[in-house]
């Protein structure tokens, strides 16, 4: 061993000779190698920052001691741990320095030389008696080594050297069980360390996250409950809780659990933040929104709630508040151009035009720019301005195939939202030739040849796409709704919408097909419940149209009228919706 000693450290004599003129004293050598990080195995705490420098031995620094010390610290960083850890092993050993020996000792769990590691804990030990640290790295060699019954004597002396604060010590117990590579009979021992302290909520807690790394899903259930039993008020219990049930295929306990324990908590911000996210991922706007905004209304500086409530307030068509919302968020980060760009929508969407010229033209960070510029051409669009918006949009250098596609996108969009689909149709077709078979274009050619009444065009994209992404829920939504309002192949479209609706479930258009689909079938009372669910998902005027329909012709004319009447406060212009109004009342 001496023999590849020193062989890797003929090179690093000069560094030793410079050392030895300058080190004086411990101290002075600890600012040299004391900046290391602690390794992720075995969480030491450094003695000097828990012991007074009085306390410290006055240990000389000999030219061997100095030699182990930076013989294991380069040896160490060079990858070759039995000799790193046997030169610390001697430096701290023979020093008896508590800071040598915390880190000879973390050098030995890292490697794996337990034998190692608990002959210097229990030194450590004797150096330091009312330090918990000695316990923590003896309690681990000793369990890595299979006696169990030692290392539970090590563990409880390690809590009751941090009493009467003992949670930190039993999460630190968890965490070291948890990677001890020994799995039997680690519950039973983390039962007897709790009986110590059976009125500790961090004890149970430390527990659960032992059970699951140890895949115990009952064990985690269980001992979080009591941990909340103990502690009610405790979010991190609630949080683990939530996401216990989350992450264990129970998403409709989660929403219970956190709705009554919000009820009854309603100051845990981090719980409320957790579940709006997670109903986020539900599909369930409306009542995402409702956390998100508590959250903004009850901390005026929580830009991210008030974004949240922005966007979620343009899903459900709560336009001005949206804009209120956004508005704040933009006042607390003014460089958020995404929040430009969204108002920007808004703006449109309340037919703003100068207002979302106005924010478009604000964007200026590079990743947003192409967007807002794009954005500006729907604005001339919508103002009348035809010519200008297309004219607009081929001033536009695209940089890559992605920008090419959204300026293709982009010209369709403008002449489908001024109803020249032909116009639009042509478009897509170049865009096909360059960009053969591309999903986006072929789902946009698919819906303008649907309004085009070009049934074989709008199924031969469609089955294209799905054939190149079956995963694709728009695909065989679309389809199926097109197959159930234009044909009477009903049977198909039930099964391409079910489809649809089995890839993206709560999909507010999604179930307004399938209530269309039902209604074409005679199916009226299930009709009139996917409808009415996507309606209070997604308040939009062509579900409206579609449950007012089928409201009108059995004869609940009333509640139809009304749906209209709301429907067109927020779309007056609607083309479905005024269709079918005209159709059914003349």
């Amino acid at each position: 061993m001496y023999g590849l000693m020193t062989k890797m450290l003929s090179h690093d004599k000069i560094l030793l000779r410079r050392v030895r003129r300058f080190g004086a004293a411990m101290g002075v050598l600890w600012l040299a190698v004391g900046c290391a990080s602690t390794p992720a195995d075995l969480d030491v705490a450094e003695p000097e920052r828990a012991v007074p420098p009085a306390a410290l031995p006055d240990v000389p620094l000999t030219a061997e001691l100095l030699y182990d010390i930076l013989l294991g610290e380069i040896a160490g960083q060079r990858g070759y741990g039995d000799v790193a850890v046997e030169a610390l092993s001697r430096a701290a050993l023979s020093s008896k320095d508590p800071r040598l020996l915390a880190r000879a000792g973390r050098r030995a769990a890292r490697a794996g030389d337990h034998d190692k590691a608990l002959e210097i804990a229990q030194l450590w030990a004797q150096v330091q008696p009312d330090h918990p640290a000695p316990a923590q790295l003896s309690g681990h060699a000793l369990l890595a080594m299979g006696r169990t019954e030692e290392a539970y004597e090590q563990f409880a002396d390690l809590i009751r050297h941090s009493e009467p604060e003992v949670g930190g010590a039993y999460r630190r117990i968890a965490d070291l069980l948890a990677r001890s590579g020994n799995t039997d009979g680690l519950l039973a021992l983390m039962d007897r360390l709790i009986a110590l302290h059976p009125e500790s909520a961090e004890a149970y807690y430390s527990k659960a996250f032992l059970a699951d790394r140890l895949k115990q899903v009952t064990v985690i259930g269980a001992s979080i409950d009591q941990a909340l039993m103990l502690r009610p008020d405790w979010e991190d219990a609630a949080l683990g809780k939530f996401g216990h049930l989350a992450d264990s295929s129970s998403p409709e306990a989660a929403e219970t659990f956190a709705d009554e324990y919000l009820r009854d908590h309603p100051d845990a911000p981090r719980l409320r933040t957790r579940y709006a996210r997670f109903l986020v991922d539900r599909e369930n706007p409306r009542d995402a929104l409702i956390h998100f905004k508590y959250l903004a209304d009850h901390d005026g500086e929580n830009a991210d709630a008030a974004f949240a409530v922005g966007l979620l307030s343009i899903q459900i068509d709560e336009l001005r508040q949206a804009r209120d919302y956004l508005l704040r968020n933009l006042a607390l980060q003014e460089d958020n151009d995404q929040t430009r760009l969204y108002l920007g929508q808004v703006a449109l969407e309340l037919k703003d035009y100068e207002g979302a010229e106005t924010w478009y033209r604000e964007v200026r960070q590079s990743e947003y720019a192409f967007e807002a510029q794009m954005l500006l051409a729907t604005v001339f669009a919508k103002r009348g301005n035809l010519d200008g918006a297309i004219a607009h949009l081929q001033t536009i250098e695209p940089v890559d195939d992605e920008q090419k596609l959204q300026l293709y996108l982009g010209q369709e969009r403008v002449y489908r939202e001024t109803k020249r689909l032909d116009d639009a149709k042509v478009v897509l077709d170049s865009a096909l030739v360059e960009l053969p078979d591309h999903p986006e274009l072929l789902y946009a050619r698919g819906l303008v040849a649907a309004q085009l009444n070009m049934l074989e065009l709008h199924e031969s994209d469609l089955r294209k796409l799905i054939a190149r992404d079956p995963e694709n829920a728009h695909a065989y939504n679309a389809l199926g709704y097109t197959l159930a309002d234009q044909t009477s192949r009903y049977d198909e479209a039930l099964d391409l919408v079910g489809k649809a609706l089995e890839l993206k479930p709560g999909d507010p258009f999604i179930m307004d097909s399938m209530g269309w689909v039902q209604y074409r079938l005679g199916n009226i009372e299930s009709a009139i419940d996917y409808l009415e669910r996507a309606l209070h998902s997604r308040p939009d005027a062509e579900i409206a149209a579609h449950l007012g329909e089928v409201l009108w012709v059995t004869g609940n004319q009333r509640r139809a009228k009304s749906i209209w009447k709301e429907a067109l406060k927020k779309s007056p212009d609607n083309d479905l919706l005024l269709g079918t109004i005209r159709k059914l009342q003349q």
